[in-house]
């Protein structure tokens, strides 16, 4: 998923949420690892494809930046903190079980374009991100298909010198009317694809709100709070 970001529905769920959605023009992790499954397989014969992996390697070298899917109907904010945000992450799971975390989320007109807003706020000073998210990417329609569908979001933090993620499952209370809100705002925009659509808007954007805490409120807050451990490993099971 491309992305932009800086470190520092009322009942609507599946297919009616689904319907929303401008087409996909960025393959989803989930239909990525179905293509990569097809591709394995004789397409005139019964098949079934498992494939496990760990939720930490969709990172890559991307830190300081979340990273939001929905893979095998999981929604997840996939984060891996640099030394310069935190020396380490002790501490940080405990806090996160008392004190929950926030997620807010925002929808914006841009020109003949849209954006989805998405700031992140864990319970401790500076750990506050902001990513402007394109709806053509299939990753940020499952993100938010699932995490309706499921009233939950995980929460997945490693760290560059920590070899012990944080795995936190999450109730999202209220998220499918802050969801059904963002849709409303986008509808009926274009939704930037490559870097270069995405950069004149995430720039509009960030221009909007030169720190990363303005324009938040309640009506778009999402709070998530700790419901127990999740499993690092996800399953993408593939059949034709």
């Amino acid at each position: 998923m491309a992305w932009f970001g800086r470190k520092g529905f009322a009942g609507v769920t599946g297919p009616d949420l689904m319907a929303r959605m401008p087409p996909v023009t960025e393959p989803s992790k989930t239909e990525q690892f179905a293509e990569h499954a097809r591709r394995q397989h004789r397409a005139d014969e019964p098949w079934t494809h498992i494939q496990n992996f760990s939720y930490t390697k969709l990172l890559w070298d991307r830190d300081d930046a979340p990273l939001y899917v929905g893979v095998s109907g999981r929604s997840a904010i996939l984060l891996r903190l640099s030394g310069q945000m935190r020396a380490s992450l002790d501490g940080l799971g405990e806090l996160i079980r008392r004190k929950g975390a926030q997620l807010f989320l925002q929808g914006h007109r841009l020109g003949q374009y849209a954006m989805v807003r998405v700031v992140l706020e864990l319970p401790e000073h500076d750990l506050i991100f902001e990513t402007p998210l394109t709806l053509a990417h299939g990753d940020v329609q499952e993100f938010l298909s699932a995490g309706c569908q499921n009233e939950a979001v995980e929460l997945h933090v490693a760290h560059t010198n920590d070899a012990r993620p944080l795995r936190l499952a999450c109730q999202a209370a209220g998220i499918r009317p802050v969801v059904d809100a963002a849709l409303d705002v986008v509808c009926g925009l274009d939704h930037p694809t490559t870097p270069a659509e995405q950069a004149a808007p995430a720039a509009e954007l960030e221009a909007r709100f030169p720190r990363i805490s303005d324009g938040l409120s309640g009506r778009t807050r999402i709070r998530l709070t700790v419901t127990g451990a999740a499993d690092e490993v996800v399953r993408v099971e593939t059949r034709n």
